[in-house]
């Protein structure tokens, strides 16, 4: 596994106003990974070299509205202005919250 610029070293890269979208990192024992943020600095997506990788949406409050991993399991949740969760539900069937859809 390599870097978004093709080389297998450590790398951050930050947007024009400071904030970190992309990381690298290689450890010993051939393992690595790497990530990607939004301007939040929320994690959007992470992969390592095991193949495990995850993908994460946020709304504009930054709150995670959607999440899926490479093993299958994936949860999405809806929240009020105020940041509460009002649903939840995911792939195990565990739900809560008011009015979820069937």
């Amino acid at each position: 596994m390599k870097n978004t610029l093709g080389k297998n070293e450590d790398l951050k890269l930050y947007n024009k106003e400071g904030h970190l979208i992309y990381e690298y990192e290689k450890h010993s024992y051939r393992y690595s990974w790497e990530k990607t943020y939004d301007k939040n600095e929320n994690i959007l997506t992470f992969q390592d070299s095991n193949d495990f990788s995850l993908e994460s949406t946020y709304d504009s409050n930054g709150n995670e509205l959607t999440f899926q991993d490479s093993c299958g399991y994936t949860w999405e949740a809806t929240y009020d202005e105020n940041g509460h969760e009002l649903t939840y539900k995911d792939s195990n069937g565990v739900k809560r919250g008011f009015d979820i859809p069937e």
